[in-house]
């Protein structure tokens, strides 16, 4: 009796144990529980806009990555919870948390959900959960950051999305493609209308906007793209109003429309829709593809919208996955008709795209009145001159086989407005000048007295990076605006003479000072021009006058070591106390370039600094002049020591008063200052300085070099102490 009550005993613990069990499975499984909501609004291209906030689905435990059971009518769905309509491939589905405008969003990505899935306002749809992170791996790998802020980038180009078409079959200056030049919601439109009317566009396809929509947007406040109005006032832009679904019957139509207009006028074209990156971007693929592009060419023209945009590297399995997920896609079910995935490399595009274009509605005689513009030769105003990069500088500066005297002789003259146009479709407007009279970071194309060949140069900045060119590229230059440069030219020109004679002191021909500002304690910090390099004549002056400052480690901002090798085998060597130093391994010799935002210069400040926090002083540091790469050196040092902004500017600007006499309180003055305010911008990662403490700031940016807190720590006891 006893073993059976044991028995039955252990069988209800069991039982109890089971059920308690299994109801906690249930509670795992239903650990995020059903959100409903109702369509509040279906968007312009067929997006649903719901009456519940994002917030609703994380309270319900969903995350983002998370494959979610969308329920809307009939329609049960699997769709990715993401942020981003480039979260998912052209043609996918995505419930998007909106998060600019706090909306959830129920959407096809370059499609119409509305119309597909016959949803309308008032529907309910019922969110659950389909599987957990089932595509957060793919979301991760998408995610990409942006800024409409015009500094973070490169070039006004880059930034406008705006770039010369040059694939097989289309010549330079004939087709391009931008951001828009009109809807200033990126605050790209100025930028991309400056350039359109630099390159003398004649005739536009603006994919996005309806006429109603255009003008609205000159009667806006921030209008400012008269060069747009005046070809729209000329007849000379077709508004398409095209939706973002690529293989709707609406798009296909609306781009016949628009491609017999173009056939029609008279170019140079430009492509656009907002961003200039989805519907320009197919649209060009088209294009491309029509006229004999192979596949890799229409991805690297396609995926050079990402780099420009979100810095995304060629050859990384990001820039794979999107090209595939987008234009690859797109060329595959769209422009071939083949299923999505499948291999197309070897596809005949041209072939494929004319058919398509047919279906779109275009007969063969306006394909080929189409075929026949775009293959028109290359559209430049004059003068102009063509030649090839002979040779990247050392700083990046595309040194051309165009000579100096003869781009005089075609009458172009310095503070004229130029536009260069690579064969590779990068464009750069730039002021034409004898020296670098433009602020950092800023191009011009150079004609540097005592050399004969032409350069297409970024002050500070490497453009053969910046805009992939390299020596045997080619490259042609026109003039875009006569003297449109001139008043800041004639305000920035600078002449100096390398004669002592005309300086009144050493320490000023030298352009050497003891810096004192903030903590930076007097004897311990010094600049000058090079006293190891005798260019500018002035080398055994700033080593005499190290010597009497006891200088006991250099920064050489500037040489390499066989650098130093070379000018201590000059005839004209004289500076032996810099050479005991350098004998002694006192000198640290960096090569660095002009370019101070780039990492590698990063790199080499963090290494000089090193060096200082390890090294006793007094420290001197240079470059050639001691006035650009040093400028940039003194305003980190001093932002670090807790200068003021004022003291940071007129420390930089008594190099321009020691060489050229530039007075406190001029338009030069005023006009240079900006330099280094731009440094400063840098320094501190924004572009209001009256907000910021420059000496944290300038901690941060050591920090996030690789110094360490010991190490900065170090370097600022050895500047605020006398020795």
């Amino acid at each position: 009796m006893k073993q059976a009550k044991r028995i039955i005993s252990f069988l209800m613990v069991a039982v109890m144990v089971m059920a308690f069990s299994l109801s906690m499975t249930v509670m795992a499984a239903d650990s995020s529980t059903d959100v409903v909501g109702i369509v509040a609004e279906v968007q312009k291209y067929g997006n649903l806009t719901m009456d519940i906030k994002p917030k609703a689905l994380y309270d319900a435990g969903y995350k983002l990555g998370d494959i979610l059971k969308v329920t809307a009518g009939v329609n049960v769905l699997k769709i990715p919870f993401c942020t981003s309509y480039s979260d998912v491939d052209t043609g996918s589905l995505v419930v998007r948390d909106d998060r600019a405008n706090n909306l959830l969003i129920v959407a096809i990505n370059m499609g119409n959900f509305s119309t597909q899935y016959n949803v309308k306002v008032g529907d309910k749809v019922t969110f659950s959960l389909a599987e957990k992170e089932g595509y957060l791996s793919e979301y991760q790998l998408r995610q990409l950051k942006r800024t409409n802020v015009r500094s973070d980038y490169a070039t006004d180009s880059i930034f406008a999305n705006f770039r010369s078409i040059a694939t097989t079959g289309i010549k330079p200056a004939v087709l391009y493609r931008s951001s828009s030049p009109v809807n200033n919601e990126l605050g790209r439109a100025a930028y991309a209308n400056a350039l359109a009317k630099a390159v003398g566009i004649g005739t536009v396809l603006n994919l996005a906007d309806s006429d109603e929509e255009i003008k609205g947007y000159f009667e806006s406040k921030d209008f400012a793209s008269d060069y747009y109005k005046s070809l729209y006032d000329a007849g000379k832009v077709k508004a398409l109003n095209m939706d973002v679904n690529l293989a709707g019957k609406d798009f296909g139509k609306k781009l016949a429309e628009g491609l017999r207009f173009l056939s029609k006028n008279n170019g140079p074209y430009l492509i656009h829709c907002t961003e200039g990156k989805d519907r320009a971007g197919f649209v060009s693929a088209v294009l491309e593809s029509l006229m004999g592009a192979k596949l890799d060419e229409v991805v690297a023209d396609y995926m050079t919208t990402y780099e420009n945009y979100y810095g995304v590297k060629k050859e990384s399995e990001q820039y794979t996955s999107i090209a595939n997920s987008n234009i690859v896609t797109s060329l595959t079910t769209v422009v071939c008709g083949y299923p999505k995935g499948t291999d197309i490399s070897k596809v005949n595009l041209a072939a494929a795209s004319e058919k398509y274009l047919k279906k779109c509605g275009m007969t063969s005689n306006e394909i080929a009145a189409l075929k026949k513009k775009l293959s028109a030769d290359s559209v430049y105003k004059t003068p102009k001159v063509s030649g090839k990069v002979k040779e990247i500088e050392k700083y990046g500066h595309a040194l051309t086989e165009i000579s100096i005297e003869d781009f005089y002789k075609l009458g172009f003259k310095a503070g004229d407005m130029v536009t260069a146009i690579f064969d590779n479709g990068f464009v750069l407007e730039a002021p034409f000048l004898d020296g670098y009279y433009v602020d950092p970071g800023k191009p011009l194309v150079r004609a540097y007295p005592g050399q004969t060949n032409i350069a297409v140069c970024i002050n500070y900045g490497k453009l053969n990076e910046i805009a992939h060119v390299k020596v045997g590229d080619r490259v042609t230059i026109m003039l875009t605006g006569r003297a449109g440069y001139l008043t800041q030219y004639e305000i920035r020109k600078l002449k100096r003479t390398n004669n002592r004679a005309d300086y009144p002191s050493d320490e000023v021909f030298a352009n050497f000072r003891n810096i004192t500002v903030g903590k930076i304690a007097g004897g311990v910090l010094y600049r000058s021009s090079s006293p190891i390099n005798n260019e500018l004549g002035r080398a055994s002056y700033a080593d005499h006058l190290m010597k009497e400052a006891k200088v006991n480690t250099v920064i050489n901002l500037a040489d390499s070591p066989e650098n130093i090798k070379t000018y201590l085998a000059a005839k004209d060597f004289a500076s032996p106390y810099y050479a005991e130093l350098f004998k002694n391994d006192r000198v640290l010799c960096l090569n660095m370039g002009l370019a101070y935002t780039s990492p590698e210069f990063k790199a080499g400040i963090i290494k000089a600094l090193v060096f200082m926090a390890e090294n006793q002083g007094p420290y001197l540091f240079h470059c050639t002049e001691g006035k650009d790469r040093a400028g940039f050196f003194a305003a980190l040092l001093e932002s670090l020591m807790g200068a003021s902004q004022n003291e940071i500017v007129e420390d930089y600007l008594q190099s321009y008063i020691n060489y050229y006499g530039v007075q406190k309180g001029t338009d030069k003055y005023s006009v240079i200052s900006g330099d280094v305010l731009v440094m400063l911008k840098f320094i501190a990662g924004t572009a209001d300085l009256d907000k910021v403490d420059l000496a944290t700031a300038a901690q941060k940016y050591l920090l996030s070099g690789g110094m360490t807190a010991k190490q900065i720590e170090a370097l600022k006891t050895n500047l605020s102490t006398k020795h």
